[in-house]
């Protein structure tokens, strides 16, 4: 059964290296150290699924060779998850000109729906971006993923984590962008192969969780693995990595997972 995951960005919303900012030589020379904003790529035997879409995406589905998505799933609104949708064009067309399914909570999907108003509201022309919206409202299937829904603290436009199932099996879980995770999230979540975690910078955010507070997280749900994600230059990847706990490390773009 295929459960394959790519991290194609592991970057908070300005990305890393951050415009107008010196880095030294040896922070620059590691390619883990440069990160686009935070999305990954789940493939199955029936779909192709894309979470969020960001400024990066062009470069980020050409980076990894990208030629399908059937679907995406949208944590929220803010601008380095939306950002790069109308790229979202070319799927459309390599799918026989067809809408593609997007799916999102009332909230960001109105937010969508402004942002991309020639979109939603316009005929569709072949060669340009069409959606067809789901709102996500309780748990859902897509292909042959059931996907739970978790509401998350994320300032004062919250967010939303997502659980994957595969055949009743929970494959992984997607807490990005958000300051807690709630019990119930964790809960579900408990041992799973593979939790991927918001862990923005080692001192205290308001909207997001710091290393300590995802370190805590990743604990509680006691999974083989933990990828940390939404990372901000405070992060060396090479110099860092050694103070993680076993099976914790920094995502990185491009890192991939087969899930069994």
């Amino acid at each position: 059964m295929k459960f394959n995951l790519t991290i194609l960005g592991s970057g908070t919303s300005q990305g890393v290296p951050i415009i107008g900012f010196d880095y030294s030589h040896e922070f620059l020379a590691n390619k883990k150290n440069h990160r686009t904003r935070s999305s990954i790529y789940i493939e199955t035997e029936e779909l192709c699924l894309l979470i969020d879409t960001t400024p990066d995406l062009r470069t980020q589905a050409l980076r990894e060779g990208i030629k399908q998505v059937d679907a995406v799933l949208f944590t929220h609104s803010h601008a380095d998850h939306i950002m790069g949708l109308d790229d979202c064009r070319r799927f459309c067309a390599i799918n026989d000109n067809q809408p593609l399914p997007i799916y999102a909570d009332s909230k960001t999907m109105k937010d969508l729906e402004r942002v991309y108003e020639y979109a939603f509201k316009a005929k569709f022309t072949p060669g340009y971006f069409k959606p067809k919206p789901y709102l996500i409202d309780g748990e859902f299937l897509i292909g042959d993923l059931k996907i739970s829904p978790f509401k998350q603290e994320h300032g004062s436009m919250g967010s939303l984590g997502f659980l994957f199932e595969q055949s009743g099996t929970p494959k992984l879980a997607y807490y990005n962008d958000c300051k807690k995770v709630s019990s119930d999230a964790i809960n579900a979540a408990t041992g799973i192969d593979l939790v991927i975690l918001d862990a923005l910078r080692p001192t205290e955010h308001h909207s997001h969780m710091n290393l300590d507070e995802a370190l805590t997280t990743a604990r509680r749900i006691g999974a083989k693995e933990t990828l940390l994600t939404h990372l901000t230059d405070f992060y060396d990847h090479d110099r860092d990595s050694s103070d993680l706990p076993n099976n914790v490390l920094f995502a990185y773009d491009g890192l991939k997972r087969s899930i069994p």
